[in-house]
């Protein structure tokens, strides 16, 4: 294990599909600077987000924990300060909390969303610039930059211009590029790096996009021909055998919408994930300009998936691969082997300890997550075991039901072939992946499939039980009222 104490870089976008990236295997999405970036480090094929959800997820990749422990169990937003399940306990330990007692320099750039954020939390007070979550009480930088900048406030409510068909996602074009909030953080992030002294430092760069509302620049777009993008192909799934909730989500696709309208919107999405790619490209050359590259662990990750189409839906919250699944790279220059891709899950829980180790730090104990840090510098993979992701009913994330019930309705457990879902208002889900990867057939009712759900629960019950169990103590029932884990 390297001695000295690297700086790190954490790059989280804000729901970005899996699959959205040339190092993912899309021959369509342009992502050079990513796919550079996977060539010299480690690509873990398949990383799966702890809740697919922004607040609770982001916490998970901080903490190391599921949710059902750290306990941001929904979204933040201002109106909700101080209310059960809504912010991360201020006595939660980050990576941040851990680098910052090391002596790193922490900085944080973009939406923070784990409560208060107009406060410098966490380790973070080297330097802390966020926006958007703040409440009216205090001013949003990048808001303001639009003001000093006298160009368009793209991003407010009813900005012109805007294009959604149904509930899908809102698109429209920038015509400067100081109306775009990605080039916005990672202005900020250069000049978190142009500061820095001779501590070693920790940033957090959050860029809020390809999440909705999706703004690029025109040019880009023209990268996507519309005619040439293939729909998925559970676009029109009729949800047969589903949980029942499904059919009443907020973000099944409407059938007024036309696929050749989706395209267009598949289009605008890929586009934004380009821009992504050339941002990160800048922040990347700053690094090789300042002679920071080989002393510089750079993790890209996104916070959770997006559905984008799959079975009819967009956005997340649910436990499809498109919601759950998330791209993650780890690189290294001259110290994790290049060109190394792992398939073994990985959990949104196991990021945080593994670039503690590699930084030769320790996470605080007990958390949920493992580091994998060992098994990548050999270039080999890591040994199996499950990975697991929590959420809360769509009344409690999308509709305001408070009941600490709502709070904690989905659990998921992926063991690399089979997927359960068990769901605490409805009927529970069973995937096979190697045989079903569109995820189209639930086999959990199935008889010959009782053994394999059985075991399934108690690797649920056993997983909520590690850290306690909190609001998911429903999962140490077998749902007929004997204790899961016997």
């Amino acid at each position: 294990m390297p001695q000295s104490h690297p700086n790190i870089i954490l790059i989280m976008c804000d729901q970005m599909r899996w699959d959205a990236a040339g190092f993912a295997g899309s021959s369509i999405v342009q992502t050079p600077h990513l796919d550079q970036l996977a060539q010299s480090g480690v690509c873990f094929e398949n990383a799966y987000c702890a809740s697919p959800v922004c607040s609770p997820a982001r916490a998970s990749w901080l903490t190391g924990l599921y949710p059902h422990a750290h306990l941001q169990l929904k979204n933040y937003g201002p109106s909700l300060v101080g209310r059960w399940g809504s912010h991360l306990p201020p006595d939660s330990v980050t990576i941040g909390d851990v680098l910052k007692s090391a002596g790193y320099r922490c900085g944080m750039v973009g939406p923070w969303h784990l409560g208060n954020d107009h406060l410098p939390q966490h380790g973070f007070d080297d330097f802390w610039c966020t926006y958007r979550y703040l409440g009216k009480d205090y001013p949003d930088p990048l808001f303001d930059s639009f003001d000093r900048a006298g160009v368009p406030n793209l991003y407010l409510k009813d900005a012109e211009g805007m294009t959604q068909y149904g509930n899908t996602l809102e698109f429209g074009v920038i015509t400067d590029p100081r109306q775009q909030r990605t080039t916005w953080t990672i202005d900020r992030s250069l000049e978190f790096i142009q500061q820095l002294h001779d501590d070693p430092f920790f940033l957090f760069v959050s860029i809020k996009d390809p999440h909705p509302r999706i703004l690029v620049p025109p040019e880009l777009v023209e990268l996507y021909p519309e005619d040439q993008i293939p729909l998925p192909a559970s676009f029109r799934d009729p949800l047969d055998g589903k949980p029942a909730f499904q059919e009443r989500a907020k973000f099944r696709i409407p059938p007024t919408v036309t696929d050749d309208q989706f395209r267009r919107v598949i289009a605008y999405y890929y586009a934004l994930v380009t821009h992504i790619d050339a941002q990160v490209g800048r922040l990347l050359r700053a690094l090789e300009t300042q002679g920071m590259a080989q002393n510089t662990i750079v993790a890209f990750i996104s916070d959770h998936g997006e559905m984008f189409g799959d079975h009819g839906f967009t956005e997340k919250c649910l436990m499809y691969e498109a919601s759950v699944r998330v791209p993650c790279l780890l690189s290294w220059s001259g110290t994790l082997p290049a060109g190394t891709r792992i398939r073994t899950p990985l959990g949104g829980v196991d990021l945080m300890p593994t670039l503690l180790e590699l930084a030769g730090e320790e996470p605080p104990s007990p958390i949920d997550g493992r580091s994998v840090a060992s098994a990548i510098l050999a270039g080999r993979e890591p040994n199996p075991q499950p990975v697991f992701a929590e959420v809360s009913s769509n009344e409690a994330i999308y509709r305001g039901a408070q009941d600490p019930e709502q709070l904690a309705a989905h659990v998921m457990v992926y063991d690399g072939r089979w997927k359960y879902i068990r769901n605490r208002f409805d009927i529970d889900e069973l995937y096979d992946l190697e045989t079903d990867a569109d995820e189209m057939r639930n086999l959990a009712a199935r008889p010959e499939h009782g053994e394999r759900v059985d075991l399934m629960r108690r690797q649920i019950a056993e997983m909520v039980c590690h850290t306690g169990p909190g609001p998911y103590d429903w999962c140490l029932s077998d749902g007929n009222g004997t204790a899961a884990t016997q």
